[in-house]
Protein backbone atom coordinates (compact mmCIF):
# COMPACT_ATOMS: atom_id res chain seq x y z
CA UNK A 1 0.00 0.00 0.00
CA UNK A 2 1.51 3.32 -1.24
CA UNK A 3 1.24 6.27 1.31
CA UNK A 4 -0.97 7.79 -1.10
CA UNK A 5 -3.05 4.78 -1.06
CA UNK A 6 -3.09 4.82 2.63
CA UNK A 7 -4.17 8.30 3.04
CA UNK A 8 -7.08 7.99 -0.22
CA UNK A 9 -7.99 4.41 1.74
CA UNK A 10 -8.67 6.86 5.28
CA UNK A 11 -10.37 9.51 3.77
CA UNK A 12 -12.69 7.23 1.61
CA UNK A 13 -13.58 5.44 4.79
CA UNK A 14 -15.15 8.83 6.53
CA UNK A 15 -17.10 9.35 3.25
CA UNK A 16 -19.05 6.36 3.85
CA UNK A 17 -20.68 7.39 6.99
CA UNK A 18 -20.11 10.47 9.37
CA UNK A 19 -21.54 8.26 12.35
CA UNK A 20 -18.30 5.96 11.20
CA UNK A 21 -15.28 7.58 12.69
CA UNK A 22 -12.22 6.68 10.97
CA UNK A 23 -10.31 3.82 13.00
CA UNK A 24 -6.25 5.16 12.96
CA UNK A 25 -4.06 2.03 11.36
CA UNK A 26 -0.40 1.54 12.30
CA UNK A 27 2.05 2.15 9.96
CA UNK A 28 4.96 0.68 11.16
CA UNK A 29 5.96 -0.08 15.11
CA UNK A 30 9.10 -0.46 16.32
CA UNK A 31 9.37 -2.73 19.56
CA UNK A 32 12.68 -2.34 21.63
CA UNK A 33 13.21 -5.17 24.74
CA UNK A 34 15.75 -4.66 27.33
CA UNK A 35 16.19 -6.75 30.25
CA UNK A 36 13.02 -6.24 31.46
CA UNK A 37 11.70 -3.09 29.88
CA UNK A 38 9.76 -3.02 26.48
CA UNK A 39 9.49 0.20 24.49
CA UNK A 40 7.21 0.19 22.15
CA UNK A 41 7.07 3.43 19.21
CA UNK A 42 4.09 3.38 17.31
CA UNK A 43 3.43 5.46 13.73
CA UNK A 44 -0.72 5.60 12.95
CA UNK A 45 -2.25 7.19 9.67
CA UNK A 46 -3.55 10.37 11.38
CA UNK A 47 -0.07 11.73 12.43
CA UNK A 48 -0.20 10.43 16.29
CA UNK A 49 3.17 8.84 17.56
CA UNK A 50 2.74 6.71 20.43
CA UNK A 51 5.43 5.79 23.01
CA UNK A 52 4.96 3.36 25.60
CA UNK A 53 7.41 2.25 28.40
CA UNK A 54 6.51 -0.52 30.67
CA UNK A 55 8.50 -2.78 32.50
CA UNK A 56 7.51 -3.47 36.53
CA UNK A 57 8.36 -0.42 37.75
CA UNK A 58 7.68 1.81 34.61
CA UNK A 59 4.05 2.17 33.22
CA UNK A 60 4.86 5.75 30.64
CA UNK A 61 2.64 6.24 27.79
CA UNK A 62 2.83 9.18 25.39
CA UNK A 63 1.47 10.46 22.99
CA UNK A 64 2.53 13.37 19.94
CA UNK A 65 1.52 14.43 16.45
CA UNK A 66 3.85 14.87 13.71
CA UNK A 67 2.74 18.00 11.30
CA UNK A 68 1.41 17.24 7.80
CA UNK A 69 4.12 17.60 5.78
CA UNK A 70 6.61 16.25 7.80
CA UNK A 71 4.34 12.97 8.16
CA UNK A 72 4.67 12.96 4.42
CA UNK A 73 8.16 13.10 4.14
CA UNK A 74 8.59 10.33 6.57
CA UNK A 75 5.78 8.04 5.34
CA UNK A 76 7.45 7.92 2.01
CA UNK A 77 10.37 7.15 3.29
CA UNK A 78 9.08 4.34 4.85
CA UNK A 79 7.17 3.34 1.88
CA UNK A 80 10.24 3.39 -0.28
CA UNK A 81 11.98 1.53 2.13
CA UNK A 82 9.51 -1.29 2.51
CA UNK A 83 9.13 -1.60 -1.20
CA UNK A 84 13.07 -2.74 -1.30
CA UNK A 85 12.73 -4.37 1.90
CA UNK A 86 13.41 -8.26 0.31
CA UNK A 87 12.87 -11.44 1.32
CA UNK A 88 15.87 -12.25 3.91
CA UNK A 89 16.90 -8.71 5.55
CA UNK A 90 18.69 -9.46 8.57
CA UNK A 91 21.67 -11.17 8.36
CA UNK A 92 24.12 -12.31 10.76
CA UNK A 93 22.16 -12.15 13.79
CA UNK A 94 23.45 -13.22 16.96
CA UNK A 95 21.18 -13.96 19.63
CA UNK A 96 20.38 -12.22 22.73
CA UNK A 97 18.42 -13.11 25.59
CA UNK A 98 18.34 -9.70 27.08
CA UNK A 99 17.53 -7.58 23.91
CA UNK A 100 15.54 -7.88 21.02
CA UNK A 101 14.11 -5.55 18.23
CA UNK A 102 10.89 -6.19 16.27
CA UNK A 103 9.67 -3.93 13.52
CA UNK A 104 6.16 -4.54 11.91
CA UNK A 105 5.65 -2.93 8.79
CA UNK A 106 2.33 -2.44 7.31
CA UNK A 107 3.59 -0.64 4.06
CA UNK A 108 4.84 -2.20 0.91
CA UNK A 109 3.18 -4.93 -1.26
CA UNK A 110 3.76 -7.33 0.90
CA UNK A 111 2.81 -5.85 4.28
CA UNK A 112 2.24 -6.25 6.75
CA UNK A 113 5.82 -7.61 7.59
CA UNK A 114 7.57 -8.66 10.98
CA UNK A 115 11.29 -8.63 11.28
CA UNK A 116 12.28 -9.63 15.02
CA UNK A 117 16.66 -9.09 15.60
CA UNK A 118 19.10 -8.24 18.09
CA UNK A 119 20.99 -5.13 18.56
CA UNK A 120 24.29 -7.05 17.08
CA UNK A 121 21.81 -8.23 14.03
CA UNK A 122 23.37 -7.18 10.46
CA UNK A 123 20.01 -5.23 8.34
CA UNK A 124 19.88 -4.62 5.08
CA UNK A 125 19.95 -1.28 3.86
CA UNK A 126 16.05 -0.82 3.93
CA UNK A 127 15.07 -2.04 7.15
CA UNK A 128 18.22 -0.08 8.66
CA UNK A 129 16.36 3.13 7.40
CA UNK A 130 12.69 2.12 8.56
CA UNK A 131 14.03 1.49 12.06
CA UNK A 132 16.61 4.60 12.07
CA UNK A 133 13.63 6.33 11.16
CA UNK A 134 11.55 5.21 14.34
CA UNK A 135 13.94 5.91 15.82
CA UNK A 136 13.95 9.80 14.86
CA UNK A 137 10.11 9.89 15.12
CA UNK A 138 10.78 8.31 18.87
CA UNK A 139 13.07 11.16 19.95
CA UNK A 140 11.02 14.32 18.13
CA UNK A 141 7.81 12.80 19.98
CA UNK A 142 9.80 12.64 23.38
CA UNK A 143 11.12 15.71 22.61
CA UNK A 144 7.59 17.37 22.65
CA UNK A 145 7.00 17.25 26.55
CA UNK A 146 10.67 17.19 27.41
CA UNK A 147 10.77 16.59 31.60
CA UNK A 148 7.48 13.64 30.69
CA UNK A 149 10.34 11.10 31.65
CA UNK A 150 11.36 12.50 34.46
CA UNK A 151 7.88 13.43 36.33
CA UNK A 152 6.76 10.12 35.62
CA UNK A 153 8.65 9.11 38.35
CA UNK A 154 9.31 12.04 40.47
CA UNK A 155 7.90 11.15 43.88
CA UNK A 156 7.67 14.85 44.45
CA UNK A 157 8.96 16.09 48.18
CA UNK A 158 8.48 19.82 49.87
CA UNK A 159 11.12 21.66 48.49
CA UNK A 160 11.37 20.32 45.16
CA UNK A 161 11.36 23.24 42.43
CA UNK A 162 10.09 22.74 38.80
CA UNK A 163 9.73 25.24 35.68
CA UNK A 164 6.45 25.68 35.09
CA UNK A 165 5.11 25.18 31.15
CA UNK A 166 3.88 28.46 31.18
CA UNK A 167 6.84 30.29 32.47
CA UNK A 168 8.78 30.98 36.03
CA UNK A 169 9.14 28.54 38.56
CA UNK A 170 7.66 27.06 41.57
CA UNK A 171 8.67 25.01 44.55
CA UNK A 172 6.58 22.49 46.35
CA UNK A 173 4.95 23.29 49.86
CA UNK A 174 3.21 20.53 50.67
CA UNK A 175 2.33 17.00 50.03
CA UNK A 176 -1.53 15.98 49.42
CA UNK A 177 -2.44 12.08 50.74
CA UNK A 178 -3.36 11.62 47.39
CA UNK A 179 -0.11 12.68 45.92
CA UNK A 180 -1.82 16.00 44.56
CA UNK A 181 0.95 18.80 45.45
CA UNK A 182 0.70 22.18 46.53
CA UNK A 183 3.08 24.56 44.18
CA UNK A 184 4.26 27.96 45.45
CA UNK A 185 5.38 30.22 42.79
CA UNK A 186 9.15 31.80 43.13
CA UNK A 187 8.03 35.21 41.60
CA UNK A 188 4.50 36.12 42.88
CA UNK A 189 2.68 35.17 45.79
CA UNK A 190 0.33 32.33 43.96
CA UNK A 191 -0.12 28.81 44.71
CA UNK A 192 -1.19 26.08 42.75
CA UNK A 193 -2.55 22.70 43.69
CA UNK A 194 -1.98 19.87 40.58
CA UNK A 195 -3.35 16.06 40.95
CA UNK A 196 -0.94 13.69 39.96
CA UNK A 197 -2.50 12.98 36.15
CA UNK A 198 -2.04 16.79 35.80
CA UNK A 199 1.89 17.07 36.22
CA UNK A 200 3.03 16.89 32.60
CA UNK A 201 0.21 19.52 31.76
CA UNK A 202 1.46 22.08 34.36
CA UNK A 203 5.17 21.32 34.72
CA UNK A 204 7.56 21.47 32.00
CA UNK A 205 10.61 19.80 33.60
CA UNK A 206 12.12 19.35 37.45
CA UNK A 207 14.76 21.89 38.85
CA UNK A 208 17.76 20.49 39.85
CA UNK A 209 18.76 21.92 43.22
CA UNK A 210 21.84 24.24 43.68
CA UNK A 211 24.65 22.80 45.31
Amino acid sequence: MTARTLLLAILAAGLVSADQPVVPTAVVEKITTHLDTTTRVSLFSNRLVVVSVRSETDDFNHRAEIEPDEYMVYLQTLEEAAETIGNDPVSSDVESEANSTTLIVNLGPDAPLSFTYSPLATLNLSLGKIATVMEDIRIQALEVLPGEIELSHWQPAVGDCVELRQGGRACVVFVEDDESIVLRREDVAITYTVAPQDRADIILRLVEPEP
